[in-house]
């Protein structure tokens, strides 16, 4: 299976104009408490129904998804990297990383997309600042212009709490879909747990934040995200009729909750109509 490189593209024949999924009128959310969510059909980008989709908010461990991208578009992770002091954290989730250990960097990759380890995220920018001699979330910021992400800031790689770390849920839709025309992020969805070992032999390992996976066999995990001050945020893919519809909560007092009960209404709203 494919894990580096792009995979086929996702948006489809551009001749096609007509979305797969079209933009669901009068459906009743207010099931759903998140702040900002939006339902979206991947491979036309139609939002489908969303609530305060321009609104900034702070998006903890969804920042990950844009290191994890940072990092693809400018290093090599087939390469090795020795842990230091600076990568090493005892904020969970983490690995629990060891300075002087020697790991690959795609190992520190699939750490952090799948169970958001912090030090996994630390250590993946400090290699990828090291090649590149450019500061991490310089590029971060550049990357998100980049892709239009024009209401956002991103002041660290990791997701942690900052009035200059926020984004919205329509700019995390760009990197969403930035991120799944690739195999690295789109083959990680059913992921539920991994581990490594590290030159040393201590083993690494960590388990999904998405807490949906092992329910609910239609749904992969993109990211999700949690502090005490951003609430809870998440990511996730819903396959309906062969076609992928992702749903993203953002600032949710029960992010799975949230996320089922978008799933319900658009199995309501997309199958029967």
């Amino acid at each position: 299976e494919q894990i580096l490189g792009a995979s086929a593209l996702i948006r489809g024949d551009p001749l096609i104009k007509a979305p797969i999924f079209k933009k669901i009128s009068d459906v009743d959310t207010s099931t759903i408490k998140a702040k900002s969510f939006i339902a979206f059909d991947l491979e036309s980008g139609e939002n489908l129904f969303e609530k305060n989709p321009d609104q900034q908010l702070a998006i903890a461990s969804l920042t990950k998804l844009l290191t994890g991208f940072v990092a693809y578009q400018n290093s090599d992770l087939n390469q090795n990297f020795t842990i230091n002091q600076r990568n090493v954290t005892s904020i969970k989730p983490s690995l629990g990383l060891t300075a002087g250990d020697t790991v690959k960097t795609l190992d520190l990759f699939i750490a952090m997309l799948i169970g958001s380890c912090n030090d996994s995220a630390l250590a993946l920018a400090d290699y990828t600042e090291g090649l590149v001699k450019t500061n991490f979330v310089k590029l971060m910021n550049q990357q998100a212009t980049a892709l239009g992400m024009l209401n956002s800031h991103f002041s660290n790689v990791v997701g942690f709490d900052s009035k200059n770390n926020f984004s919205t849920a329509n700019d995390i839709k760009k990197l969403i879909i930035a991120t799944q025309n690739l195999a690295v992020f789109k083959n990680l969805g059913r992921r539920a747990a991994y581990e490594f070992t590290g030159e040393s032999g201590k083993l690494y390992s960590t388990v999904t934040t998405n807490k949906l996976l092992n329910s609910y066999p239609d749904i992969e995990a993109i990211k999700t995200g949690f502090t005490e001050t951003a609430g809870g945020s998440m990511a996730s893919k819903l396959t309906i009729n062969n076609r992928k519809v992702v749903i993203l909560v953002i600032s949710s007092q029960n992010r799975e909750e949230d996320t089922l009960s978008m799933k319900e209404l658009l199995l309501k709203h997309i199958v029967l109509n």
